[in-house]
Order: C-alpha cells, then sequence, then structure tokens
C-alpha cells in the first residue's frame, strides 16, 4: 500500500490523533506538539478568522499547509461529542478521493483536543501544493485564447472526477482550486473538503449545485462562451446531460444561480456581470 494512506495513532499529550507513517519523524513530532505556535510563526497565511486559521509552515525544510479549526460555541462543540470533526471528515475524504484519482493534497496528520468527550481544538496537516489560485491565471490570460480553454477544459475533469467518485464539495469556488505548473503543464488541484461529502449517488441538484457556485465566482473573468464551453466539457467528462433539451434545462438552473449572484454583488463589485 502507498505510504500515503498509512497512519497509525499520534499522542501528543493533550493532542491525539492520527499521522501518516512516512511523517512520522522527530522533526515532525516536536512540531506538531506545539501546532499554534507552528502556524502563528507562519510566513504565508491563507486565512485568519473566527471559525479558521490556515497557513504554509516549514517543518524541518520542507513545507506544509497546517489548518486550525477554531472553537465555535456551546452548541457546535455539544454536536462533537456524537460525530467527527471537521478535519477528521477532510482527512478520510482526501485519501478516497486521491484512491480515486482526483488530485487534492494528501493529509499527513490530523490532531484533536477533547475534554468530557467535547471537541476542544483541532487541526490538518497536509502536503503543501505550491500552486496559485486559478483565478490569478486566468485573469491574466486574454480571453478566448487557446491557454484559457485548455485549462477550463482540465478544471472540467477535476470536477468531473470528483463527481464520478460520489463527492459534493459543497463549497466548490475558484479560491477552492488550485493551479500547479507541472513539467510545463497546467496541473488543477481541488482543495478545502471540510464542507464535502460522501453520497450514494450524484443527483443533478448535487450537480448544478457544485457548477452553479464555480461558475458564478468565475463569472466576472470568464465570457459567457467560455463558461459555455466549461459547461459541455464538464458534461462530455461526466457522461451526463448529452440530450440538447436537458442541457437546455440545466443552462436555465445555472442562469439562475448566476443572475442571484449578480444581484448579491452588483452593488459591491460595482458591475454587472453577464450570464451565460
Amino acid at each position: 500500500m502507498d505510504t500515503k494512506f498509512r497512519f497509525q495513532a499520534l499522542d501528543l499529550g493533550p493532542l491525539k490523533g492520527l499521522i501518516r507513517l512516512d511523517a512520522r519523524i522527530p522533526e515532525m513530532l516536536e512540531a506538531l506538539s506545539d501546532p499554534d505556535g507552528l502556524l502563528n510563526a507562519s510566513d504565508l497565511l491563507f486565512k485568519n478568522s473566527a471559525r479558521t486559521k490556515a497557513g504554509r509552515v516549514m517543518i524541518g525544510e520542507r513545507p506544509f499547509f497546517l489548518k486550525c479549526y477554531n472553537k465555535r460555541g456551546m452548541i457546535h462543540t455539544a454536536k462533537t461529542v456524537f460525530r467527527h470533526s471537521r478535519p477528521w471528515r477532510a482527512y478520510r475524504l482526501a485519501v478516497y478521493l486521491i484512491q480515486n484519482g482526483v488530485d487534492t493534497p494528501a493529509p499527513v496528520a490530523i490532531l484533536e483536543e477533547h475534554r468530557l468527550g467535547a471537541l476542544m481544538r483541532s487541526y490538518l496537516v497536509t502536503e503543501y501544493v505550491s500552486g496559485k489560485r486559478i483565478r490569478t491565471f486566468i485573469s491574466r490570460r486574454v480571453k478566448g485564447t487557446g491557454w484559457r480553454a485548455g485549462t477550463a477544459a482540465r478544471v472540467a475533469g477535476l470536477i468531473a472526477g470528483l463527481h464520478a467518485s460520489r463527492v459534493c464539495h459543497g463549497d466548490l469556488k475558484a479560491n477552492n482550486i488550485l493551479l500547479e505548473d507541472d513539467k510545463g503543464r497546467e496541473r488543477p488541484w481541488l482543495v478545502d473538503l471540510d464542507g464535502a461529502r460522501l453520497r450514494s449517488r450524484i443527483s443533478d441538484k448535487d450537480r448544478i449545485t457544485d457548477l452553479g457556485r464555480l461558475l458564478a465566482s468565475f463569472s466576472d473573468i470568464l465570457t459567457p462562451s467560455e463558461l459555455y464551453r466549461f459547461l459541455i466539457n464538464y458534461s462530455i467528462e461526466s457522461g451526463v446531460w448529452q440530450d440538447t433539451e436537458e442541457r437546455r434545462d440545466v443552462i436555465r438552473h445555472l442562469r439562475t444561480i448566476l443572475s442571484r449572484h449578480q444581484a448579491r454583488h452588483r452593488k459591491k463589485r460595482g458591475v454587472c456581470v453577464r450570464v451565460v
């Protein structure tokens, strides 16, 4: 079995969890004994909110991604007595998706502190992907070029693979897709699996919800024809909505989602975004 999927129990005093076998080295164990201090020393923070804090951290001479999940009140804390934490769910889904050929950063360790059965704090460590947010890449390229079309097609293939694995992302947007230069070819990565769920089957509603959120986040930088081509690529890769009438119905649903997104953000951005 690939070492990326072999984990063992980890006990660091109040913090307990799992660690990947190939990562169980003295430098890693020492760093994870104080994850808050490690994150405070981060040279690149991606998020710092009341709910989560995430950034790139150096352990030894290697970069890793570390995310801290803060306590969210008494009701949420009570719920954690009866269900797995967000980093635990993200870890399990990441392993599952990688085994199904979907590119997402491989988990390295999860840590949790419980008191009287309730979750106090939790952390997720994954491999660090050096790619940048896909919006940054696409917005700097000339509209309608072959590069943009090729990149959009690869992203469509990534999302098709996600849904073929019966996983609904739940927060699928441009900021949760990274683009890495892989030997001269752009490789998309899916990140932030906190809200992802494994379904018994992916329904059209699940697909449209994920795609609507993603296309809405792209609607100010992709042209209508590029958005439509993305949908065609997804349809081909997924083997769904092959019938013209079915595709028209899906487009009507996506138009509604994009229009709602447009209405919410028009005042904030001060622009009018065309929809497909």
